[in-house]
């Protein structure tokens, strides 16, 4: 919401000032394959841990920051903090839940990162009015993040991810060699970063969009995220009921053609209000699509599940690199329009890829 602003003060472009987010995936995607070995050897909760704390460095050290280029650098942490929390986050759910439960629960963490993006969006607007960017970027970050590491501290349990008091090369490095011979495993992660790339469009560039696009300003901004954060949450929690009666690969398939489908139109729109009404429909398919896929993928490989959920987070960060990337590259060469209808055609070559080249474990046995 405030790429504008943060534009402003470094006298850069939106289009420039979308590759923090590039730059926080990159460092994403790298510590997230090397989580896929860390979860081996370590506790899951030590690591998640660990992954809050980065995400309060990375609020207050680009709180200070007196470039763009120090201010992307600090931001990056924000990048190895995802890499971390993300993966444990799911690998404990997967450890902590029966089967019938995980989709469920998966739903209700979905549900709370769109809480969490509703507050910002609430606070946001009034706090860069009052001190500027920096300023909402400290006060929203730092004080969730550590009700987050005192709530995580106090009722998330120890699990020990391996057996073994020395480990070989091949354990740590068992779980990548299956995920390469799985098929299915990998259809997931692709589909997965073409998922998230049509999503992220939304939350990368949305606002500016809005506000450059149709004049709205950053107040009705503000209250629009509110509306598109209740919509993925909604959708997040009706995840479960969905599953019950279409099974997690078809409800994968189905979330994400309808956003792709969705976003072709929203980003061409003729006037505001067609442009936003689509945006929360895209929002509520959105909720379900995030996570009726992760619990797909995170029911691929039973025994590898830190590792497996690792990966994914470098997917997802894949898919929100590539939304930054190709908005910032399109921006600057042509028009929301056409970013739009790009990103529209990704998500449904994604939801084809769900439909034709995965599996769900627990209704059907991988080949």
């Amino acid at each position: 919401m405030l790429l504008i602003e943060v534009g402003h003060t470094f006298g850069v472009p939106v289009g420039i000032a979308g590759q923090l987010t590039t730059a926080s995936s990159i460092l994403a995607i790298t510590f997230a394959l090397l989580m896929a070995i860390a979860s081996v050897r370590y506790n899951h909760r030590t690591l998640l841990v660990c992954g809050l704390v980065l995400y309060v460095m990375s609020a207050s050290f680009s709180y200070f920051a007196g470039s763009f280029y120090l201010l992307m650098i600090f931001f990056s942490l924000s990048g190895i903090a995802t890499a971390m929390v993300y993966p444990m986050i799911n690998a404990l759910i997967g450890e902590l839940l029966p089967i019938d439960r995980r989709t469920s629960a998966i739903g209700w963490t979905m549900a709370g990162m769109a809480l969490t993006y509703l507050a910002g969006a609430l606070t946001t607007s009034v706090l860069a009015s009052v001190s500027g960017w920096r300023m909402a970027l400290l006060l929203i970050v730092t004080p969730i993040t550590l009700l987050t590491l005192v709530l995580v501290y106090l009722g998330t349990p120890r699990i020990q991810s391996h057996t073994k008091s020395t480990m070989s090369l091949r354990d740590y490095f068992g779980g990548y060699a299956e995920i390469l011979k799985n098929k299915s495993a990998l259809a997931c992660l692709l589909g997965t970063i073409l998922g998230l790339a049509t999503w992220n469009l939304y939350l990368i560039y949305g606002a500016s969009f809005w506000r450059q696009v149709y004049g709205l300003s950053r107040g009705f901004i503000s209250v629009l995220l509110v509306t598109l954060s209740l919509s993925y949450v909604l959708g997040s929690l009706l995840t479960g009921r969905f599953t019950e009666k279409l099974g997690r690969k078809s409800l994968s398939a189905l979330s994400l053609v309808l956003l792709g489908a969705l976003t072709l139109v929203a980003f061409s729109a003729p006037f505001a209000w067609l442009s936003i009404c689509i945006s929360i429909a895209s929002s509520f398919f959105a909720g379900t699509m995030g996570s009726v896929s992760t619990s797909l993928t995170l029911e691929q490989l039973p025994s590898y599940k830190g590792t497996m959920m690792s990966i994914h987070s470098a997917a997802t960060s894949m898919g929100i690199m590539t939304a930054a990337i190709l908005g910032g590259v399109i921006l600057l060469l042509s028009t929301y329009n056409v970013f739009g209808f790009v990103m529209g055609a990704i998500g449904i070559i994604g939801s084809l890829i769900f439909f034709l080249y995965t599996v769900d474990p627990t209704q059907t046995k991988v080949r």
